[in-house]
């Protein structure tokens, strides 16, 4: 009867209930035991713009899927958010993800963390670990 009842509610709190019934130690699709899957790199940096990238194994779900960064100028406080949309091949079986992270200060330092989400909103997994890069200087052109 619990069962459903759950059902009933919808697929949200479906998801909540198994991940109370699995513990603290639940793994994500795509997480091994060392943490997030997720990997980012820095494409490039310039002035006011960076490129985040990172491959992952196909994650299924949506055809319609986001390359999303968190970021910001305190690695506690990651407020600013970039979100770049991508589509899923399903007949791959890896998948990069590109963020376009822009409107950043010259010569500041930023912290982030990558992930990827559905069209529905869903991450794909556990976000990567908080990770640096520094925007270069301004250079005047005149």
């Amino acid at each position: 009867m619990l069962t459903r009842r759950i059902i009933s509610r919808g697929i949200a709190f479906n998801i909540v209930v198994c991940l109370l019934l699995a513990g603290p130690t639940a793994s994500f699709a795509g997480e091994d035991q060392t943490g997030s899957a997720i990997k980012p790199e820095i494409e490039s940096v310039s002035d006011t713009v960076a490129f985040i990238r990172w491959t992952v194994s196909n994650p299924q779900g949506t055809i319609l899927h986001y390359a999303v960064v968190e970021y910001g100028k305190d690695p506690k406080h990651l407020s600013l958010s970039a979100k770049s949309p991508t589509r899923i091949n399903v007949s791959n079986h890896e998948m990069v993800f590109r963020a376009r992270v822009g409107h950043l200060d010259p010569g500041c330092k930023y912290y982030y963390r990558a992930y990827s989400a559905q069209a529905n909103g869903v991450a794909d997994s556990e976000p990567s670990a908080i990770g640096e890069f520094t925007t270069r200087e301004h250079v005047s052109r005149y």
